[in-house]
């Protein structure tokens, strides 16, 4: 069995990458009300931050189907990086065990996206001229 190219593996990874961002976006501003005393944040603003995550699940799953492919999955991995740098922060900063462990396994998961992504550009290899 051959390898993938990295225009099904960018494919692949977006659609993923979209349809777990819109879970958990769905999962964080749905739960917003239970969950915010245990994370000492307003649950109208994690509704927000869900609903935001939600949208851009939305993006990336559109992102995986449009040209030019290279520079949205350029911009998808990028916004992976910070993301998964700002949820081991918050981690950092978690006054729970439960919540640092999850702030932390999120970051990860996060940034195996990234990875995936920096792979499928990588084996796109170098950008052609228009």
């Amino acid at each position: 069995m051959g390898t993938m190219n990295g225009t099904r593996i960018a494919r692949i990874s977006l659609r993923v990458d979209a349809v777990y961002c819109l879970a958990l976006g769905l999962l964080l501003a749905l739960s917003a009300p239970l969950t915010s005393p245990s994370v000492a944040l307003h649950p109208l603003l994690l509704v927000g931050a869900g609903v935001l995550t939600a949208i851009w699940g939305c993006y990336v799953w559109t992102a995986a189907r449009a040209q030019p492919l290279r520079s949205r999955t350029r911009l998808v991995m990028i916004a992976n990086v910070a993301a998964s740098a700002a949820l081991a922060a918050t981690g950092l900063f978690a006054e729970t065990a439960v919540l640092f462990a999850a702030a932390l396994v999120l970051a990860v998961d996060v940034a195996a996206f990234a990875v995936s992504q920096g792979v499928a550009l990588r084996r796109m290899g170098p950008p052609t001229a228009a």
